[in-house]
């Protein structure tokens, strides 16, 4: 998907980087803002045209999955299909937390374990679609090698190209070190070590998140080229 105008509006875009395959990922905001009517009919155009057939809400629970369905006809077929999990997962939380931690990890594996066993493809959002969303999708973007200006780059896309574009701005350069530092977290403080990189996120997503050997090949199964 090339970026523009439309995903500028909605945050919704295609996620295609390092040994990503296209038209199988992609990430967005809150599915409905209804003060908006063009922003959410330019929404479900994108939907519809990425032929989307599973949802992870990373923010909402039961009853916003309910919530979000009564108004938008497509995520009611979507859940209606059971394709659509709500992980409530909390805007912002300690990593150095181990209690905070091991549930954030473990709503994560929730998350995997349903793409894994619900056909793409995938639409990843919370509300902003930016942090929550921002996260889980860097670490999927660095399993696939990805590169660490890449991944921030496309983190900083969600606050609008033109921020996104600004390397000389102090906020551009601050709100990346934002994700910058969650990475270097679950790495063991080691994200400039490159050649420890495919290592050490491999090791996140078994020891951390909980996946098997396993899932972790059927996970890069389904996004892999």
């Amino acid at each position: 998907m090339n970026y523009n105008e439309n995903n500028e509006i909605t945050n919704f875009r295609e996620i295609c980087m390092g040994n990503i395959k296209e038209g199988i990922l992609y990430r967005g905001s809150y599915p409905i803002f209804k003060i908006d009517e063009e922003r959410d009919r330019i929404y479900d155009k994108l939907v519809y045209e990425a032929g989307i057939n599973c949802v992870i809400n990373l923010a909402g629970n039961s009853n916003d999955l309910e919530i979000i369905a009564n108004l938008v006809p497509w995520y009611n077929k979507l859940l209606k299909h059971n394709n659509v999990i709500g992980l409530d997962i909390q805007y912002e939380f300690d990593f150095l937390d181990k209690f905070e931690y091991e549930i954030f990890n473990y709503k994560l594996r929730q998350g995997f374990d349903f793409i894994i066993t619900h056909k793409g493809p995938y639409l990843i959002h919370c509300n902003a679609g930016a942090d929550r969303t921002g996260f889980v999708v860097a670490i999927i973007e660095l399993l696939f090698g990805a590169t660490i200006d890449e991944i921030i780059y496309d983190y900083l896309l969600s606050y609008g190209k033109d921020f996104a574009d600004k390397k000389d701005s102090e906020l551009n350069f601050i709100t990346g070190q934002n994700i910058y530092g969650q990475i270097n977290a679950i790495l063991n403080r080691e994200i400039k070590n490159e050649s420890c990189l495919q290592a050490n996120i491999e090791k996140y997503f078994l020891r951390d998140i909980g996946l098997t050997i396993d899932q972790l090949n059927m996970l890069k199964n389904i996004f892999s080229k």
